[in-house]
């Protein structure tokens, strides 16, 4: 009996260059990918997009589906590949560009990147060198070839979960989300020299670190950052679709409809009641959740940080923990006046060219 086990699979990923235009010019399967851990076993099922479908037409012969008329779609499709799996600083940063499509790399090490949202003022244009463009590539393990990549690859979708009081695994940041591309290649003889391949327990997050509000939580300008806060969820919804089409229906670019959402769950008390009221009147919040009380920007800070006033309620806050009341904040956050709607200042070591 042969099988392979899902524990072994390595799955790993590598910025393509702009040095030209990167949307040409994907890694390939000898490139030296840089080896992604800490992503949970058993979860990373690529799906090729594929449309299967059966021709109703005249000149059949009777009742049953005909395998003459049996047609499939190999091209036209978004292919995706799913991860779950716990944030770590070695290659957090390519997941959070890979989201936002904006940033700013310092020069020098640690290399502080100020991370913020694309195509603030128009539309970007991936397929002329615009945004950023990943490849990712999978070791399945069951022999020499065989590997997978996808090919122009951003986030579609990305949530990161700030679990505070957990215990375990849970307690550390955790995130989830999808990867998009235009092409997945299969059978594929991944044979770089990658990178990163020990893992290391010393890039987690929430583990040697305090996660805190820094300077700002406020709901109808009170201030609440005084307040415990019992569990963030940052919800990142890309909506990536196709914006033009090659051969066969293949996407030769993209379109996005960003959307950047966050959960945040505080006790329900004499100070915080004030919030229920607060989402019947389109309440402006603003927010700021780090490991860098002191903006030291040193390797392992990471701030989350809303512009002045520019988030809403989404909907009404109240909530139960146990036999308590509390509040959980759906809070949208918009462009104002032009500025990109969270912005995140994440250092770590590595120079990822961006």
């Amino acid at each position: 009996m042969s099988k392979t086990l899902s524990k072994k699979e390595i799955f790993g990923i590598l910025q393509q260059s702009k040095a030209s235009n990167h949307w040409i010019v994907p890694q390939g399967a000898s490139a030296n990918f840089r080896t992604i851990q800490w992503i949970n076993s058993g979860v990373l099922i690529p799906d090729p997009a594929v449309t299967v479908d059966q021709f109703n037409v005249t000149s059949q012969t009777g009742t049953h589906f005909e395998h003459e008329r049996f047609f499939v779609d190999s091209t036209s499709g978004l292919p995706k590949i799913p991860f779950t799996g716990t944030c770590d600083k070695t290659t957090l940063a390519a997941f959070l560009v890979a989201a936002f499509q904006g940033c700013s790399e310092a020069v020098g090490t640690p290399f502080t990147k100020t991370i913020g949202a694309g195509g603030l003022a128009g539309v970007i244009n991936w397929a002329n060198n615009e945004g950023y463009l990943f490849t990712l590539a999978l070791q399945q393990g069951a022999s020499a070839d065989d590997g997978i990549i996808l090919e122009n690859a951003l986030i579609d979708t990305l949530n990161i979960v700030w679990e505070v009081e957990s215990s375990g695994i849970a307690r550390l940041v955790n995130m989830n989300g999808t990867w998009v591309g235009n092409e997945l290649k299969y059978e594929q003889a991944l044979d770089g020299t990658w990178t990163n391949g020990t893992p290391l327990q010393t890039g987690f997050f929430n583990n040697t670190d305090t996660w805190a509000v820094r300077t700002t939580f406020t709901v109808d300008g009170v201030d609440y950052s005084a307040q415990c806060i019992r569990r963030v969820e940052l919800q990142i919804n890309n909506n990536i679709r196709k914006a033009c089409v090659s051969t066969g229906g293949k996407a030769s670019n993209y379109i996005w409809s960003p959307e950047y959402k966050m959960l945040i769950t505080v006790d329900h008390n004499s100070i915080t009641e004030k919030i229920l009221k607060d989402f019947t009147s389109g309440a402006d919040v603003s927010f700021t959740w780090s490991n860098d009380p002191a903006t030291a920007n040193t390797d392992g800070k990471w701030t989350v940080q809303s512009d002045t006033g520019n988030g809403k309620l989404m909907s009404q806050p109240k909530t139960y923990s146990d036999e308590y009341l509390g509040l959980q904040l759906e809070v949208k956050w918009f462009s104002l006046l032009g500025a990109t709607p969270l912005t995140m200042a994440f250092t770590d070591t590595i120079d990822w060219g961006f």
